[in-house]
């Protein structure tokens, strides 16, 4: 592994870290500019017992051959932590996570009594919990590439992403069919209203997930067009990555990288057989998720994408789960601040009252779709569902947050195994996400705040 991207809170140990990796240094700051610190390779040292979590980024080059703004690249980014610090190291870590954003949606929380009409208080005790899976997993990335020409998208498999690109490629319609060994069955990863997606390898052993149209279906083209569009933009380590088209008669074909863990809504709510996910995956989930939509609401250059679309069904994740938001067939770009009105298209149990009722598109729209799925994670319930037929699953939410009840809330499947503190900020943010006056919602960037503090 040629490159590491070092983050957070790590920063601060530099010297304890620099002796303990043999590789490039470089520091990324918050505008993206690069400070290398050690432009050279050194010779192996040897390491500490640590506790290793690998996960995807996103970076530029350190080639010293070429400018930083020339070329992009996808990395491992490795977050170290010797176990003798790991105490000290997560307190440093919440300390740098606070901004101003936060600070704004904090102050607005806190003006609110959740418990005042019950009389009841709340009492949040932090029990931090330990990710067994990655333990497990400490001696086993020997599959790992030497070489950052063949970047790792999840350390859990081995799956590797595609670099980045700086224009979409157009495939021909052989090299799909090559891929997908003529559309078998058998590479059938699902279907919906759009078409068909199959699973795929390119000759250069790049895994693909191709989504083939219906020639029937009237919204295909409209959603095909959109998607070309919005993900030639939206280059994100939360955002799942086009990575081509191909056109042949009446048939288009959505090119994608290959996304290994399948769907939130399968780990949460679809398949009953499958291990129920921990406390601390659901918290990360929710917050790469955010950072997803933060990217096209306020980063993404030409306005913000709406992505109109929110829900579980369409968040991939990885082994590791690193949360990826895809199907972008419904996306909006708004481009000024005039309202925009449009057709209403989605899923029942996400959609915003002002959507739902009039038609009206903006960044509150995904919020509270948003809003919906950290109550999913919270509960592990459908947005329909609630243990009382009559409310829908945010109306009971609602109810339960107001009085504090979070062990009535909470997901049985999880027992006591969860942290209490996070417990009560994410049910905080889902709450205020979930207004129905859309002026009342957070920003996204609002609510990163809040859930990193």
């Amino acid at each position: 592994m040629k490159n590491v991207k070092i983050k957070g809170h790590l920063r601060q140990d530099m010297r304890f870290y620099r002796n303990k990796i043999s590789c490039k240094i470089a520091l990324v700051k918050d505008d993206l500019s690069v400070d290398i610190w050690r432009s050279h390779h050194i010779h192996e040292t040897d390491v500490t017992e640590q506790k290793l979590i690998y996960s995807l980024s996103k970076c530029v080059s350190l080639s010293d051959s070429h400018s930083i703004g020339d070329e992009e690249q996808s990395v491992i980014f490795c977050k170290s932590y010797p176990l003798s610090i790991a105490s000290d190291t997560s307190n440093m870590s919440k300390s740098s996570m606070k901004h101003s954003n936060a600070n704004k949606l904090g102050e607005h929380i806190s003006s609110i009594d959740f418990g005042s009409s019950s009389g009841r208080s709340i009492q949040v005790e932090y029990k931090h919990p330990i990710n067994s899976q990655i333990l497990q997993k400490q001696n086993r990335y020997d599959f790992l590439p030497n070489s950052s020409e063949t970047p790792i998208l999840c350390a859990g498999c081995g799956t590797q992403t595609a670099l980045y690109t700086n224009e979409l490629k157009r495939f021909s319609y052989s090299e799909i069919q090559l891929a997908t060994n003529d559309f078998s069955k058998d590479n059938l990863l699902g279907e919906g209203g759009y078409g068909h997606v199959y699973k795929g390898m390119l000759k250069d052993g790049q895994q693909i997930a191709a989504k083939v149209r219906k020639e029937e279906s009237r919204q295909g083209f409209s959603e095909f067009t959109s998607e070309v569009y919005v993900l030639n933009f939206a280059r994100h380590k939360n955002i799942v990555m086009l990575l081509g088209y191909c056109f042949k008669d009446r048939l288009n074909i959505l090119v994608y990288e290959y996304i290994c863990n399948k769907s939130l809504d399968w780990h949460l709510v679809d398949n009953k057989n499958a291990a129920v996910l921990e406390w601390h995956q659901r918290y990360v989930i929710a917050i790469g998720t955010a950072k997803g939509l933060r990217f096209l609401h306020e980063e993404c250059r030409g306005g913000p994408i709406i992505h109109r679309d929110m829900r579980p069904s369409n968040i991939l994740l990885t082994h590791d789960f690193v949360p990826m938001l895809g199907d972008f067939g419904l996306a909006k770009w708004k481009t000024s601040d005039n309202t925009l009105h449009t057709r209403i298209m989605g899923t029942l149990g996400y959609l915003a009252p002002e959507y739902a009722e009039d038609g009206i598109v903006s960044v509150g729209v995904d919020v509270y779709a948003f809003g919906i799925i950290l109550l999913q994670l919270i509960t592990g319930r459908k947005p329909t569902s609630s243990p009382e037929q009559h409310l829908s699953l945010r109306q009971w939410a609602e109810l339960k947050i107001e009085k504090l009840a979070f062990d009535e809330l909470i997901d049985s499947r999880l027992g006591d195994s969860y942290n209490s503190n996070e417990l009560y900020t994410m049910a905080k943010v889902a709450y205020y996400c979930v207004q129905r006056d859309h002026q009342k919602r957070p920003s996204i960037g609002e609510v990163i705040g809040q859930l990193t503090l």
